[in-house]
């Protein structure tokens, strides 16, 4: 949100989401990460833990990811391009990691599985923000005719001369 309103920009609905999409990974990834703890204070067995903990992050995942296509839609009025609907397709992947855990199914439900998914997640929010990042500075720069990577360059050489 920042980061547009340096540039000079308005928030728009499409930003507002995009900001909001992290907010909620991050959430998810937080929240993940406290359950299993927070059931051991009440001495849970750890089997069960692990099944609850991981049916608990995968519901709001695999939303997440089965809604995302359409709330993307309806606020930029555009298709998703390839690299978007690879991270989303990612998505259900990790959560499918989560339900295996939770139904004991393929998985002998545990940290590993769980830990592998959560850090997955995190992982994948953090390379889509880098990637929303890289198109807002596009956008931009095709805007104003001013690429903001060039000029940080020059300013960071003009430090380092000093």
């Amino acid at each position: 949100m920042m980061l547009r309103q340096t540039l000079g920009g308005e928030m728009s609905k499409f930003d507002v989401l995009i900001t909001r999409i992290f907010i909620q990974l991050g959430f998810m990834v937080a929240a993940g990460s406290m359950l299993p703890p927070l059931l051991a204070l009440f001495f849970w067995p750890a089997e069960l833990i692990w099944r609850v903990s991981s049916a608990v992050v995968a519901i709001p995942a695999f939303l997440f990811a089965v809604t995302y296509p359409a709330r993307r839609r309806s606020v930029s009025g555009m298709q998703m391009p390839l690299a978007v609907w690879l991270d989303v397709l990612v998505l259900p992947f990790l959560a499918s990691v989560l339900i295996l855990n939770a139904a004991g199914v393929v998985i002998q439900p545990g940290p590993g599985p769980f830990g592998l998914a959560l850090t997955g997640i995190l992982i994948l929010a953090g390379w889509a923000y880098l990637q929303a990042l890289r198109m807002l500075l596009q956008r931009h720069s095709i805007a104003t005719g001013k690429n903001l990577m060039e000029g940080a360059g020059e300013a960071l050489r003009a430090r380092l001369k000093r």
